[in-house]
């Protein structure tokens, strides 16, 4: 390694590495080479005469790989705390169809952007809308120009939403919106048009995966439209290369493996997956299908995911957000111990999800959810350099000793100070390079009021009387 030339080097940090070895270095060093990991040892096994053009030295800190959130919904950062108390979901599809433009989803996805970046998360799963949204193309692309702004790493994409059909969609044209109406084919087109546009795109920073609201059945579908929704989303993928995402419940998984087992497989990450049986547990083992758990989701209230069982089974489980709406935030880190609690309360028993492994949850088992493992994931030769740094001379760090288990136990979002995507700096002590931070919450809160003032649903208008002074809260 002498002699050698780094466009960055990372010294004097503890190094959790999450390799195969699953080595931790006390303190170490990362030698970056275009955007790619060239190098990571120990401190000692650095050669004196090495030269970089970049020096970042990590003292105080421990480095960790860039988290991944595995699935999430476009649009939610704007409407955060948006009708609580009310049919949300119904709610936020009235925003999302008839009341956004452009303008909001470049916004949504700047804001979005930051928030995970700032929380540690330099790879972000984002369903554009809730179930999901489609007809409006042009705000699409302004969701994946707005995320690709950031310098994240991302994966993106709509699929066919849930009923009923058909479909209204406002889209805002010349001043004005006009209204149309969208059946399934257009939903199967349109992802077909984004998926061929958007797919390992931007230097391989940007995905686009078939996203359908459900694998399974969503009443009142047809059996027949169920099927074909699956049929269509797997076309997609198969012809374009890419890989499937969607929501599944109870009986999901059982109905798709009866009449359209080619809607599971190691290419398939489902989320919530909340109330499954014990048959549909070993079908997700037994096909290689990936479970995103949202601990902190309103899906997670209704019904348990059984993570303990799954990961008995063999399944790859993996920890997301599913956005920051209507209650919620991006901090993963939060999510992890949720996760746990969550578990080890449900069966009395506090061994249960060690720190080791829910922090692989959201690191390379959360990669190999996406089939991103190869890339991102953990430190090692060969990956992209996707590292964040987090600050542990803090009194909830200290004595900092064990790093795994103190920082999935102690550590927040807002210890993270220095994030690396691609080897490009994104964030320094807490300030974020590639964004105007100001001008990305001043766009935010402008487009979110225009959403509102669009519509005239009721839950909406109580919202605003609150907003501006009304008496919501006397």
């Amino acid at each position: 390694m002498s002699k050698l030339m780094f466009d960055t080097l990372i010294v004097n940090g503890t190094i959790v590495t999450v390799d195969e070895q699953r080595r931790v270095l006390e303190c170490g060093f990362i030698g970056i080479i275009g955007g790619e990991i060239a190098a990571v040892g120990p401190m000692q096994e650095l050669p004196d005469d090495v030269s970089c053009g970049q020096l970042l030295d990590a003292a105080g800190k421990a480095l960790l790989p860039g988290l991944i959130d595995t699935h999430g919904h476009a649009g939610h950062a704007l409407t955060k705390t948006v009708a609580l108390g009310t049919n949300w979901t119904d709610v936020v599809e009235d925003i999302y169809y008839a009341c956004t433009t452009p303008d909001f989803w470049y916004a949504e996805a700047r804001l979005a952007a930051l928030e995970k970046i700032k929380f540690g998360t330099t790879t972000g799963v984002s369903m554009i809308g809730s179930v999901p949204r489609i007809g409006d193309l042009e705000s699409i692309d302004a969701h994946f120009h707005g995320v690709m702004s950031s310098g994240m790493r991302s994966v993106s994409g709509i699929g066919s939403p849930n009923p009923p059909w058909p479909k209204k969609s406002r889209v805002w044209r010349g001043g004005s919106f006009t209204e149309s109406t969208i059946n399934p084919g257009d939903a199967y087109d349109e992802t077909e048009v984004v998926v061929r546009k958007w797919h390992n795109s931007n230097r391989g920073k940007t995905y686009a995966f078939a996203m359908p609201s459900r694998i399974g059945i969503s009443e009142p579908n047809s059996f027949e439209l169920a099927v074909e929704q699956m049929k269509q989303m797997r076309r997609i993928a198969e012809e374009y290369g890419t890989r499937i995402h969607a929501h599944s419940y109870r009986g999901d998984i059982e109905f798709t493996l009866k009449h359209f087992p080619a809607g599971l497989g190691p290419d398939v990450s489902l989320a919530h997956c909340t109330g499954i049986t014990m048959e549909e547990v070993k079908i997700l083992a037994d096909t290689g299908t990936h479970v995103n758990t949202g601990p902190s989701t309103n899906a997670h209230i209704s019904a348990r995911c059984p993570v303990v069982e799954l990961l008995d089974a063999g399944a790859n489980v993996v920890i997301c957000t599913d956005g920051n709406a209507p209650d919620r935030t991006f901090d993963l880190f939060k999510d992890v111990r949720i996760c746990q609690l969550l578990h080890r309360n449900h069966f009395n028993d506090a061994s249960l999800l060690p720190a080791g492994t829910v922090l692989e949850m959201v690191t390379i088992r959360a990669a190999k959810a996406i089939g991103l493992d190869h890339l991102v994931g953990s430190l090692e030769v060969g990956k992209r350099a996707d590292i964040i740094f987090i600050d542990v001379e803090q009194a909830h760090l200290a004595p900092f000793f064990l790093p795994v288990e103190k920082l999935v136990q102690a550590a927040s979002g807002q210890d993270v100070t220095t994030v690396l995507i691609d080897g490009e700096v994104v964030m320094e002590d807490r300030r974020v390079a590639t964004m105007d931070e100001k001008g990305v919450l001043v766009q935010a809160e402008r487009e979110m009021n225009i959403a509102l003032q669009k519509s005239d649903n009721p839950h909406l208008l109580t919202y605003r009387k609150g907003l501006w002074g009304g008496t919501r809260y006397k």
